[in-house]
Formats: structure tokens, sequence, C-alpha cells
């Protein structure tokens, strides 16, 4: 006796969404449900209606530890989006998703968000481990409990996780280092900008940057790199000081920010009016969009917010109810924004 989820499979659609053929709901494009209507007739298929009677008389309890949300313009509004469009898709299952949310330069923040949820119990989490340290602490309870757990935006190794739905840090680092020798000459200096203190914090950030020193590794005579952290990102006085004190070295002309924060840097080249510095930065956001427009970011790199938190929701979600194992890692594409090409979004 077939499934509705063998009806999915062969149509390539949500189980969401042969649920709402089946019983003639609204939501579904008429192309897609001739489709699965035309898959039920040639297959004679026969729901087992006694597991969907299980399935909708189980609850779900989900947890979601990610950064706070402060404005529809910061990058975690999108992946709360994609959260969210795919539990819609399983409205068929009695799913409960209950946010836990942390600042993204806190550690101390993290550990409260994360203790709280485990406080409580969760049938699965859904999570990104930005503080890698706290993270593996923690996580050690959920393998104890085992409960099953899927990463988003960052991959943290060495762990029971599920699947992990992102990209892959260090090559997006490498494209931001290979794009950059084109913006550049080889007498030319770079001054690597970040916001965070520790190592053991944010293996994305680091990869990036990894990748982005190893593709120089190579140059004969070695192309000098410079590092620099700001300080409190919300004193723009502060970080004025800093970049102009790093910047009255004039052999800098190409400046990588390792994460959404390019726009701290956009915004100071903006304001004083320089010119001939070339920026490459990460992530979609309605400022950095205009930065680009304007060439003042030369080269974006967009991870994909939106899909990353529907696909892991996704991920998740049909392993705990469809018993579906899911690709360890699914490595999303690279996307590169320009001012050619960023209208077109």
């Amino acid at each position: 006796m077939k499934t509705i989820k063998d009806i999915a499979a062969l149509a390539n659609v949500s189980i969401g969404t042969v649920d709402r053929v089946i019983h003639n709901r609204s939501g579904v494009s008429k192309k897609t449900k001739e489709r699965i209507e035309k898959i039920i007739k040639e297959h004679n298929f026969q729901i087992n209606k006694t597991a969907r009677t299980l399935a909708l008389n189980k609850k779900y309890d989900i947890a979601v530890l990610m950064p706070g949300i402060e404005s529809s313009s910061d990058f975690w509004y999108l992946p709360k989006m994609g959260i969210e469009k795919a539990s819609e898709e399983f409205e068929m299952h009695r799913i409960s998703i209950s946010y836990f949310h942390f600042k993204p330069l806190d550690f101390n923040s993290f550990k409260t968000a994360f203790d709280k949820l485990l406080d409580n119990s969760f049938d699965a989490v859904l999570l990104t481990p930005i503080f890698l340290n706290e993270a593996k602490e923690r996580l050690i309870q959920l393998d104890k409990r085992k409960t099953p757990y899927v990463f988003f935006n960052v991959e943290l190794q060495e762990t029971n996780y599920i699947s992990y739905i992102g990209q892959h840090s260090f090559d997006s680092g490498t494209l931001a280092a290979k794009l950059m020798s084109l913006l550049i000459d080889n007498e030319n200096e770079i001054l690597i900008i970040k916001v965070r203190k520790n190592r053991n914090h944010h293996s994305a950030i680091d990869d990036r940057i990894s990748g982005f020193k190893s593709y120089f590794k190579s140059y004969t005579p070695p192309i000098k790199i410079h590092e620099v952290i700001l300080p409190n990102i919300k004193n723009q006085e502060a970080i004025n000081t800093l970049i102009f004190k790093e910047l009255t070295n004039h052999k800098i002309k190409g400046l990588f920010v390792p994460s959404s924060k390019v726009t701290i840097v956009a915004n100071y080249l903006e304001t004083y009016k320089l010119e001939g510095l070339k920026l490459i930065g990460f992530d979609l956001s309605e400022e950095n969009i205009d930065f680009v427009k304007n060439e003042t970011i030369d080269f974006l790199i967009d991870q994909s917010p939106f899909y990353q938190g529907y696909e892991s929701t996704k991920i998740l979600f049909n392993f705990i109810i469809n018993d579906v194992i899911p690709e360890k890692n699914r490595y999303l594409p690279i996307k590169l924004l320009t001012k050619e090409n960023v209208k077109y979004l």
C-alpha cells in the first residue's frame, strides 16, 4: 500500500501539496494538481489512511535556535521566512515551532537562549551554531536525549547533526580572493575587516578568511594581507577612526569583509567619498543591494538565506515525520551579485 510520501516523490512536490490535492483544498496550481491526479490514477494508489491518521494525531514540537531579527532588512529575516514557508507546506501535520533568539555577536546571549531551549523537550531542533564551543557543550545534551538536529548557515563538524544546509564557506572565501585578484594590482595590499574577536566563534567567517588567504599563498611576490577587528559596531565614530587609521596605508586597495557587515564599510566609503578602493562582501540586504548598484561594493556573495531556512526545515520535517535520511552536507550554490545582475533579483 502506497502513501502520500510516495506520490509526492513521483510528482516532485511536497507532502502538503499532495494532501491539498487529495482533499480538494486551494493553494495548488492547476498544472500541478493535474500532474498529481494523473500519478494517482496511473499507479492506482490507495492512500494508507491508517498511517495518515497516526501522523495527524502525532504532535511534533520543533525548536529553532537562531539570531533575533531587528527588521525586514536583517539577513536573518529571510531564513525565518523560509522556515515559515516550509512549515506551511507541512500543515497537514500538527507541528508547533518555538523560536529561541540570541544576539549574533553575544555568546552569553547564545548560551542563555540555548539553555532555555534545553529546559524543554522537543522532537527535533533546527539551529545556527554560531558560537562553536558553547554549541558543542550543549549539543551533547541533545545527543543524550536522542534529539535530531539540523544546522543551517553555520556548519559544525565533529557533531552528530543530521544535515547541514548552507554555503561551503572556505570555497566562498576562495572565490572572493579570485575576484579581488582581478580588481587590484600585484603591488597593492588587502585589508580584511571583521567584527568578531574570538576565533572559536563563527566558523563560517573564519573559513571564508582561510579560503581567501589560501588563494594568495601561491603569489610571488606575495600580496600583503592585513586584518583588523572592528570595535562595537554601533559606535560609528570608533569605526570611522579605526578604518581611517588602517587606510593611511595607501598601498591598501582591496577591502574584504567576510560578513553582511560589509554595509558598515560601504557606508564609510560613501560618507568620505573615497575612490579607488575595491570592496567585496557577503549577504543580500536592501542596503547592500543599493551599494552594489552604485558600485561602492564591487562584488557581493549571496548565501541564499531564504532557501537555507526553507530547505533545512523541510529536511528536518521529512526526517522526523517520514523517516527520510537527508544528504549529510547540502552545499548551496555560491551566488555572485554585481551591478549588472542585481537588478534582476
